[in-house]
């Protein structure tokens, strides 16, 4: 289980320092593995504005670029196909170390044309495996600032051991409660705002095994609009190693990680009639979104509507009934399903997801 001490700081009120948390983790059993500054190496790496975009004068696929970084203007040669004047991009001076090949950058000469330094991509910088294009970064990003100050990389990242018995602590929230229950700071208790619906939900829950599925909840939202996460959700889940999707699933998988409650949600108008959880026959089949089709055995908690199955309770949803850029109502589920049942299907399939976990 992974996290980062500000997010950790969201549940438990303390003034402890690092070395006083990493030993009180332990001594709860809560056995620290790894400790990660991500803000290390990147010192370098700042905000800088691409004030002209040339076509190199002896290379198709490559660009001459200006590029203020507020205490200079330098050149540097760059492929990315999404350069373009007036963009705000990570900037990375000669001298600097790229994260994820360990190169050393110097001043060099690409094509006949003198480079000075190098925009980067979020691959190169070992956020993500997005090597496409370099980042953009916004347009209020302030030039010659630090990047993993704005990125939000400024933060430590923690590793603990979960031994089988303390599954309370796969979210942000258990660890908090653990750390106040051994008098490491006082636990934060947000109140539930609960709200009340204002539309009948048009999708009925049919519960045909209670040993498989014992609660299934749903709640239906109405004229959703599924767009790019905020910054700070963004940053949060890339600390712990997940891909940023859209809004809709990244609350999801915040909410697993931070209250240890998975959850699912579903593209409402795909769904046939009424969601039906029931045992899987053989023979049936569905597309995940891992994108890969798995073919179920008899007995596995299968989430289905009147026409189809459309995914595996407890362990991962289905391409069929998932959210993209046009989803406008939306399904979205709490269920407990059965553990051994989980881990039986699971490993029947070959699939560990997070929900699984």
């Amino acid at each position: 289980m992974k996290f980062t001490v500000s997010w950790l700081k969201n549940h438990l009120e303390t003034d402890a320092d690092l070395e006083t948390l990493l030993d009180r983790l332990t001594m709860v059993g809560l056995e620290v593995e790894k400790v990660t500054n991500r803000a290390q190496g990147l010192e370098t790496f700042i905000v800088g504005q691409v004030v002209e975009a040339l076509k190199h004068p002896n290379a198709d696929k490559l660009k001459v670029c200006k590029v203020d970084i507020g205490t200079a203007k330098v050149d540097v040669v760059c492929g990315a196909p999404n350069v373009e004047k007036g963009m705000k991009v990570v900037y990375a001076p000669p001298g600097s170390t790229i994260p994820v090949n360990q190169m050393k950058l110097k001043a060099a000469k690409i094509r006949g044309v003198e480079s000075s330094g190098m925009m980067c991509s979020e691959y190169e910088l070992g956020i993500s495996d997005n090597h496409e294009g370099i980042i953009r970064l916004k347009d209020d990003s302030k030039i010659g600032q630090s990047y993993s100050e704005i990125a939000g990389l400024d933060d430590i990242v923690i590793e603990i051991g979960i031994t089988p018995n303390r599954q309370d602590c796969l979210g942000v929230f258990g660890i908090a409660r653990d750390l106040a229950a051994s008098g490491l700071g006082k636990l934060k208790i947000r109140q539930n705002n609960s709200q009340k619906g204002s539309i009948k939900s048009p999708i009925n829950i049919e519960t045909k095994d209670t040993d498989l599925c014992p609660v299934f909840a749903g709640r239906y939202f109405k004229g959703v609009k599924n767009v790019q996460s905020p910054d700070w959700l963004q940053q949060k889940l890339k600390a712990l190693g997940l891909r940023p999707i859209s809004a809709l699933v990244d609350i999801t998988n915040f909410v697993m990680l931070d209250l240890n409650r998975p959850l699912h949600v579903y593209d409402a108008d795909k769904i046939n009639g009424k969601i039906i959880v029931r045992e899987s026959k053989k023979g049936e089949s569905f597309d995940a979104l891992d994108e890969k089709s798995y073919d179920l055995k008899e007995g596995m908690c299968a989430i289905a509507d009147e026409k189809k199955v459309l995914g595996l309770g407890g362990i991962m949803g289905g391409e069929t009934s998932g959210c993209n850029e046009n989803t406008k109502n939306i399904l979205l589920e709490s269920a407990l399903f059965n553990p051994i049942n989980i881990a039986k299907s699971g490993r029947s399939l070959s699939i560990l997801s997070d929900a699984r976990y």
